[in-house]
């Protein structure tokens, strides 16, 4: 069976990915971390964080329900020098417009550092809707970043990101990216910008600002990896402005993202790997998983293989070479992606056997990250903040307690020259006071949520800042990676009963009844069974495949991971007819005629009209049909050597036995 890795069309502005899960896997125990640093007073900043709101139109859609206030808050460059030059931050509100409005809104604190965010606002506030519980939802990009006025962006570096894509010598892609890096600082200097002034700290007061200059009282923060580190340092300099606090895949004060992956991300591999040893299915599936990684890893390093990879966001296909190394770096993409987790052991199994379409598409994964932030801001908050008190010893150390299948074989001299070190020394930021570094002690309410495979933020991070808050609840979350985790039904609904009441345990028994990960193994395509379906809030009954997951009303994933990119959805239109719909599903597909009919069915009392056609290569079934409630709507993508089989077992009948709800 072949798979596509990437994000479904089902519905025209709807991106969808797979889901989970059936069977439960064991939560590791961990040991909790208890706080063992001395921590020294942190000095209060000097003034109170100036900020002017000016209202500007919004930089996306405004959905039809939503009331949204777009603009910007006008900050000064350096917050210790408020008459000084002055910048943007870009910022959303979407505005609650319930009877039991609450006047706290939840703010959201991008990762990255450098997470670009206001332009995808929309969908943001639509995966977050839960935890809003009837309060303004704040979403905005920061200093230096995305849609923020200056934004300290690198395309010297994004360009030669795809350059580099089939270099088979390590040292030159080293240099030209380090190259491509210092370039782009001398360019954002000759424009004027003040690197040292993009740090955690006037981040933090950024956030305090943003608070004032819209008028409210209080905030409720969520920040996720670097943005938990953000909703610490704020909370350190600016506690009487927060409320509550949710960080997910937590990335303490104390530690540094630059050496301390060395250790986390291979030690996150080698669980991973023994997850599926541990597992019966996967076990008999994929036998001896980490001999067979380390001899693939061993293999691509001595004959690395080129492959064509498409990128995701785009359509663009481009030559990679595929070394053990790069699989390496597949692996640790995987990781920050919980959805994709499932698919790993068949991923490396492939490669083991000569296939590599699965591991292709794991590296087309990595497009995904090239331009996700704004990279001049990411050197900046880095270099000021991350390696205080850290040396470049520490990472050979760090590596040197792993096989070299799981650290990579660079030559040392090679990471000594053109590490983030060397960069930082180049990069020309003022290093923040070591006081920043320093465990966050808080008596504000705070949940702290992390991901059993995190790579990066392992949970044993989330448990040590955990110990040095008074009030904080921690929950590790089953089969999550570094992000994903935060989203599911179960995460939501913890913290939704947290920020509705941040002073009481929030109800966390979801989290026994979630699978954790289960492994995609082997299966035939034809076993399907159909059973009846209801939805009201669809609007529809008729019959759906047993065991695929429903991941939104009516829609439907097939595996437990994106990998298994099968997927259904079932709906009616009330306000559209049928060559309506087809002429914007086509224009949502990007297709660049409207489809024909293939054919008629008539079932129940309806007329449908059949189309088959692809988007990107991959398989769409379509049916409309014209009912008095409005326009119903069946689709189906499956893969092309699969797709005549689902046609006949899921598509047709699931065709034949839906009805509108009367």
């Amino acid at each position: 069976m072949k798979k596509n890795i990437y994000l479904i069309i089902l519905f025209t502005g709807l991106l969808m990915a797979g889901c989970d899960q059936p069977e439960a896997s064991p939560t590791p125990t961990l040991e909790a971390v208890e706080p063992t640093a001395t921590v020294e007073p942190i000095p209060e900043p000097t003034l109170g964080p100036m900020g002017v709101f000016e209202e500007g139109d919004c930089p996306f859609s405004v959905p039809g329900d939503q009331t949204v206030e777009c603009g910007f808050v006008v900050v000064p460059e350096d917050h210790e020098n408020p008459d000084g030059p002055t910048i943007k931050l870009a910022v959303a509100v979407f505005k609650d417009q319930s009877d039991a409005h609450l006047p706290d809104p939840v703010i959201i604190l991008s990762g990255g550092p450098g997470e670009k965010t206001v332009h995808n606002a929309p969908a943001i506030t639509q995966a977050f809707a839960p935890i809003r519980q009837d309060r303004d939802l704040i979403i905005f990009d920061q200093r230096g970043v995305g849609l923020s006025e200056p934004a300290l962006e690198c395309p010297e570096v994004v360009q030669v990101s795809f350059e580099l894509l089939d270099e088979p010598d390590t040292g030159i892609a080293m240099q030209e990216s380090f190259d491509a890096v210092m370039a782009c600082r001398d360019r954002l200097l000759s424009e004027g910008h003040n690197l040292s002034a993009y740090n955690t700290v006037q981040n933090a007061a950024d956030v305090e600002a943003i608070r004032v200059a819209l008028g409210y009282e209080q905030l409720n923060l969520w920040g996720g990896s670097y943005g938990s580190q953000l909703a610490q340092a704020t909370m350190r300099d600016y506690p009487d402005g927060i409320r509550s606090t949710v960080i997910e895949s937590v990335y303490p004060l104390e530690v540094s993202f630059v050496v301390d992956t060395n250790s986390t991300v291979p030690d996150a591999i080698m669980r991973l790997l023994a997850t599926c040893t541990a597992d019966e299915a996967c076990d008999s599936a994929y036998p001896n998983l980490q001999e067979v990684l380390f001899e693939i890893i061993d293999r691509l390093n001595a004959e690395p293989v080129l492959v064509k990879v498409t990128n995701p966001l785009d359509g663009q296909s481009y030559d990679v070479l595929l070394s053990g190394d790069a699989v390496l770096g597949n692996l640790r993409v995987v990781l920050y992606l919980t959805p994709a987790l499932p698919s790993v052991p068949q991923a490396i199994y492939d490669v083991y056997n000569g296939d590599y379409e699965l591991m292709t598409q794991l590296t087309g994964l990595r497009f995904l990250f090239v331009d996700a932030v704004s990279r001049g801001t990411q050197y900046s908050v880095l270099c000021a903040d991350d390696l205080i008190g850290r040396t470049i010893d520490e990472v050979f150390e760090a590596r040197d307690a792993f096989p070299s299948q799981l650290v990579g074989q660079t030559d040392p001299a090679l990471i000594t020259e053109y590490s983030t070190f060397a960069l930082c020394k180049m990069w020309g930021v003022d290093e923040a006071d070591p006081w920043v570094k320093e465990p966050l002690v808080s008596d504000i309410p705070t949940l702290v949520l992390s991901g059993e495979f995190d790579p990066v933020t392992p949970p044993k991070f989330g448990k040590l800042v955990a110990g040095y808050l008074d009030n904080s609840f921690f929950f590790e979350m089953p089969g999550g990676g570094h992000s994903g985790e935060s989203t599911t039904e179960c995460a939501l609904s913890i913290t939704a009963a947290f920020i509705d009441d941040p002073t009481t345990a929030p109800d966390a028994s979801c989290i026994a009844e979630m699978p954790g990960l289960v492994f995609d193994v082997p299966r035939e395509v034809g076993d399907v069974i159909l059973v009846p379906y209801t939805n009201d809030e669809v609007g529809v009954s008729g019959v759906v495949p047993a065991g695929w997951n429903e991941v939104s009303p009516g829609i439907f994933t097939r595996g437990n991971s994106v990998l298994d990119a099968t997927a259904l959805q079932i709906a009616i239109e009330p306000s559209m007819g049928a060559k309506e719909l087809l002429v914007l599903l086509a224009e949502g597909y990007g297709l660049a005629e409207i489809p024909e009919s293939t054919s008629e069915r008539q079932a129940n009392g309806l007329t449908w009209s059949l189309y088959a056609f692809e988007v990107q290569g991959v398989p769409r079934d379509l049916a409309l049909a014209e009912s008095d409630g409005g326009t119903l709507i069946v689709i189906l993508r499956s893969e092309t050597d699969e797709r005549a089989l689902l046609y006949e077992v899921v598509f047709l009948p699931i065709v034949d036995g839906l009805i509108p709800l009367q």
